[in-house]
């Protein structure tokens, strides 16, 4: 791996989803053990790729990192709260630009007024975990669970 001094895009999500995965290994969670039993399977191609770019590995880790909160969906709550921590300190820990990519991607659907599509859905939700039961986040709950239903009717 690249030297501590200047880790790759894809080193950083290597380290990212190390400690990710190692939170999720203590949770009494049949979704996070399975998450945990595929990153065991699938991480040495990433660390020692083969015949792949590491900016195609990345672009792929990446795309991952966004959907893991959908995969977390399945979690029993308790789990999901932890695996939500977990997420959001590994992501600080290791790849702080990613949120502020998601700030932003946020931001602008907010702005907007309306989500499109599942994948915003789905980023909107995430933020929706993050935040349920933090003091002071009463206003910014109200918003985007309007968001939120306001998709979920419009599916119907």
């Amino acid at each position: 791996m690249p030297t501590a001094e200047r880790l790759d895009k894809l080193s950083k999500l290597i380290a990212l989803f190390d400690d990710f995965h190692q939170a999720l290994s203590v949770l009494d969670d049949a979704t996070a053990r399975e998450l945990v039993a595929n990153w065991t399977d699938v991480r040495n191609r990433y660390v020692e790729p083969s015949g792949v770019p590491r900016s195609a590995l990345a672009s792929g880790m990446e795309q991952g990192l966004r959907e893991t909160p959908m995969l977390m969906h399945s979690m029993n709550s308790e789990a999901r709260k932890r695996a939500n921590q977990a997420l959001a300190s590994a992501t600080m820990a290791h790849y702080p630009d990613f949120l502020a990519k998601t700030a932003g991607r946020i931001a602008k659907v907010k702005a907007r007024g309306s989500i499109r599509g599942e994948g915003e859905f789905h980023l909107i939700r995430h933020q929706a975990d993050l935040i349920e039961g933090m003091p002071g986040q009463t206003m910014e709950l109200q918003q985007i669970y309007a968001l939120l239903d306001a998709y979920e009717a419009r599916l119907g």
